[in-house]
């Protein structure tokens, strides 16, 4: 499939992270113990918006990686094939 030159894809997609994670991932991530993490949710007081699916928490992975400091850029396919180029090093002494 060839794709037009401006398409571009988020960072996290590129590695193929999930959209959402649950709250052992997020309290892991965040560096809060899980008895910690849910009473910091109950209280409304969770570092980063939280979603109720059944009776589990789910944090959008976005919204944890902006709690973190972490910005999800935008990557153009061009420049991800290039960087793979150049990962897998040169075929015949030229990239």
């Amino acid at each position: 499939m060839k794709r037009h030159r401006d398409e571009t894809v988020a960072f996290s997609a590129v590695f193929g992270l999930p959209a959402e994670v649950g709250m052992y991932v997020a309290a892991q991530a965040l560096s809060l113990g899980l008895s910690t993490a849910y009473q910091r949710a109950r209280r409304g007081e969770f570092p980063c918006p939280l979603r109720k699916v059944g009776r589990r928490y789910v944090v959008r992975l976005t919204d944890l990686m902006r709690a973190l400091g972490i910005q999800d850029v935008r990557v153009h396919y061009d420049d991800f094939e290039a960087g793979a180029r150049i990962a897998r090093g040169p075929a015949d002494g030229r990239y």
